[in-house]
C-alpha cells in the first residue's frame, strides 16, 4: 500500500512541475524577446559600425580609406560607397551580435564594391586599390564524424579515422 502512495506522491508531483514548466516558459519567453525588442535589455556586444569596417580595412591591409593618392573623383566615390555600407550595416545592427562578426563585414564591403564596379557606380581604379587577396579565405568544415541514421535517429559514429 505504501508504495502505491509513493507513486501516486511522486505522479502528483511531476504532474504539477510539467504544468508549471509548459505553463510558464512560453510566457517567459515572449516576455524575454519583447523586453530585448523594445531595448530593456540590450545587447552585450556593440554593434558594428561604419568606423570598424574602415578601421579593420586598414588594419588588415585591404583598404587604406586615407590614402593620399586618392583623387578628388575617387573621394566622391568612396564616400558614396561608405554611405552604402552604413546604410547596410544599419541594418545588420537590428540583428543579434552573433549574428554580425567582422569577417562577413568585410566581406560584405567586398560584395558591395564588387557590385558597384559592376554597375558603373565606382571607378576601376578605386576598384583596384582594394586588396582582397588579403582577407583571409573561408575554412571549409571538416566531414562530421558521425552520420544521423535515419531509421534510429541516432548518431552513427566513424571509428575508422
Amino acid at each position: 500500500m505504501k508504495t502505491i502512495e509513493h507513486f501516486i506522491f511522486i505522479f502528483n508531483i511531476l504532474l504539477a512541475v510539467n504544468v508549471f514548466i509548459t505553463s510558464a516558459c512560453p510566457r517567459e519567453m515572449q516576455d524575454v524577446k519583447a523586453a530585448y525588442k523594445s531595448g530593456e535589455i540590450l545587447d552585450q556586444s556593440l554593434p558594428i559600425t561604419l568606423a570598424t569596417i574602415k578601421r579593420k580595412l586598414k588594419e588588415s591591409g585591404i583598404f587604406n580609406w586615407q590614402d593620399p593618392t586618392l583623387n578628388e573623383r575617387e573621394k566622391k566615390e568612396l564616400s558614396k560607397l561608405f554611405d552604402v555600407i552604413a546604410i547596410m550595416t544599419t541594418s545588420r545592427a537590428r540583428q543579434p551580435s552573433n549574428v554580425q562578426n567582422m569577417f562577413s563585414s568585410l566581406r560584405l564591403v567586398e560584395r558591395v564594391v564588387k557590385k558597384q564596379l559592376k554597375q558603373g557606380q565606382i571607378s576601376e581604379s578605386l576598384a583596384a586599390k582594394f586588396h582582397w587577396e588579403k582577407l583571409p579565405t573561408r575554412h571549409r568544415r571538416e566531414k562530421p564524424t558521425y552520420y544521423l541514421d535515419k531509421k534510429t535517429s541516432m548518431r552513427v559514429f566513424n571509428t575508422m579515422n
